[in-house]
């Protein structure tokens, strides 16, 4: 499917410079000066808060907290696993643009590039993250900018970062100050601490001989889900393949398995919920009257969906909503809380608050000032756009030979309809042709200019019928597939073209996170 999108790039071109110029709630920021709390939850996707319509009650703090904050109901991230959603958050760039894509390969982020903590530590902030590691590791350069930043254990919770944060807001309270906090709780394997596990997973039936301790990864269309166990493969030799251990176990779930797998990361939520809004309630509000609190999630998780496990782990990028619909909650002093229907992005986070604290916003960020929708409805964005590729380089188009699959997974949506774009290449590999194996009983078979072969998909919902995604349309309405295909290809074009530096530079990565990444069933 090629359509013609100059024109359509160029206006793309010409919006990204201008994305944060619309005007603030006011003139002069009443909150110019104020303090931020900007706080990350990982792993949840909003379709498993009871803050936004989940059945189970699993978010009942944050629910009674939200009451009193604006709540955003259509939030998007921009990809779906926690590094390049990090780099986006802190930068307002889509991954396309700053170029950070995987761990060990591409992992620095320009210079050039401002960071939210840079600027506000550059305008007399105190700045401290406390984060579970890993991929918030102080290691990794968008988190330039942070005076103090804990080097916690890989994959630390809430548990740990919230009684730190209470320390450090002791001696630093009566400053200006931006704290960021971060926690891996949701997290796979989903095991919570007692009292919270078995509340919703105890009388969950489910087979014995399945090890929930693992991580569990996998794609599968068949009626039982056939994934892997994720983990165990720790060393690894310059083709990408194990030294040690076999790099997936097999297993097999019914839906009863499935089901009990899902609770038991409802369990690790309604954890969370209790940790993260106890932190919340226990701030003074003297310290509340004169701070900024932002509530966001990097991405969600797939629970066999389209039979799907996981996320970038899986056999292909996962960009349906279950893990990009993701909660985004701010709570300003002095404002009523209320729901807000309009599309917003994970990009939108730091032009919004660089505005309302009276602060100059870079030129060339591409996510929004959300003054307008907050103020009295006005659209901000009229598409929202997610991107990445998996096992690929982060300029996009050169592909890493020792690494399968390599995959792009691409979505446009409005307020009406969603585009999906897969491609999945297989690549030549001792001179011989990959075998080509459908992914779908929608794949085709084509050849881009270099000659490596792919199957590509396209999967269009009517969203506002189907929030579920389960009816693929792209069929039956070729015209609307055309149409944001081209703004698609548009958008992705001038992403690309808008990055300072692609691909992103490279610096080591300690083997700590490599080993831990590992032992999680993350190969990049």
């Amino acid at each position: 499917m090629k359509i013609a999108c100059g024109l359509v790039v160029a206006m793309f071109l010409s919006s990204f410079g201008r994305a944060a110029e619309n005007n603030s709630l006011s003139a002069a920021s009443r909150w110019s000066g104020d303090n931020l709390i900007l706080i990350s939850l990982g792993n949840v996707g909003a379709n498993r808060m009871s803050l936004y319509g989940y059945p189970r009650k699993t978010t009942p703090k944050l629910d009674a907290w939200a009451k009193e904050a604006l709540v955003f109901d259509e939030a998007f991230t921009p990809a779906s696993w926690t590094l390049p959603v990090g780099v986006s958050l802190f930068t307002s760039l889509y991954p396309y643009t700053h170029g950070v894509w995987m761990r060990m390969t591409h992992n620095s982020l320009d210079p050039r590039t401002p960071t939210l903590p840079e600027i506000l530590r550059d305008n007399g902030y105190a700045t401290a993250a406390f984060t579970g590691g890993l991929d918030y590791d102080p290691r990794f350069s968008h988190m330039r900018g942070f005076q103090t930043a804990a080097r916690n254990p890989h994959f630390t919770h809430f548990s740990i970062t919230l009684p730190q944060a209470r320390r450090w807001l002791v001696d630093n309270k009566d400053k200006k100050f931006f704290l960021f906090l971060h926690g891996y709780d949701t997290h796979c394997p989903f095991a919570a601490d007692p009292p919270y596990s078995g509340t919703f997973s105890a009388a969950a039936p489910h087979a014995a001989d399945i090890d929930f301790t693992h991580c569990i990864r996998g794609f599968s269309n068949s009626k039982d889900y056939t994934a892997y166990y994720a983990g165990g493969c720790v060393g690894m030799d310059d083709k990408g393949n194990c030294t040690d251990q076999q790099r997936k176990t097999p297993v097999t779930l019914k839906q009863d398995d499935v089901e009990y797998l899902s609770r038991r990361y409802d369990d690790t939520l309604l954890e969370e919920d209790a940790l993260v809004g106890d932190f919340l309630d226990s701030l003074d509000p003297r310290l509340l009257a004169k701070t900024i609190i932002v509530v966001v999630a990097d991405h969600g998780e797939m629970f066999a969906k389209h039979g799907r496990f996981g996320r970038a782990g899986t056999r292909r990028g996962t960009h349906y909503d279950d893990v990009l619909h993701v909660p985004f909650i701010i709570r300003l002093p002095g404002v009523a809380g209320k729901r807000i229907h309009g599309l917003v992005q994970s990009i939108d986070v730091m032009p919004t608050v660089l505005k309302m604290l009276g602060l100059p916003v870079p030129s060339d960020v591409q996510g929004r000032d959300l003054a307008p929708l907050i103020r009295d409805g006005s659209a901000v964005n009229h598409y929202v756009y997610s991107g990445m590729g998996y096992n690929l380089w982060s300029d996009g188009r050169t592909y890493d030979q020792r690494a399968l699959p390599i995959s792009v997974t691409e979505s446009i949506r409005d307020e009406h309809w969603k585009l999906l774009h897969e491609r999945f290449y297989f690549p030549a590999q001792a001179g011989k042709q990959a075998a080509f194996d459908p992914d779908t009983d929608a794949a085709k078979l084509a050849t881009d200019p270099s000659g490596l072969k792919f199957s590509e998909t396209f999967e269009l919902y009517d969203v506002a019928a189907d929030p579920e995604e389960l009816k693929n349309l792209a069929a039956q309405r070729p015209a609307v597939v055309a149409d944001l295909w081209s703004r698609l290809q548009a958008w992705s074009a001038a992403a690309f073209r808008a990055g300072k530096a692609a691909p992103a530079a490279t610096k080591p990565v300690p083997e700590s996170i490599i080993r831990k990444a590992r032992e999680r069933g993350y190969w990049q």
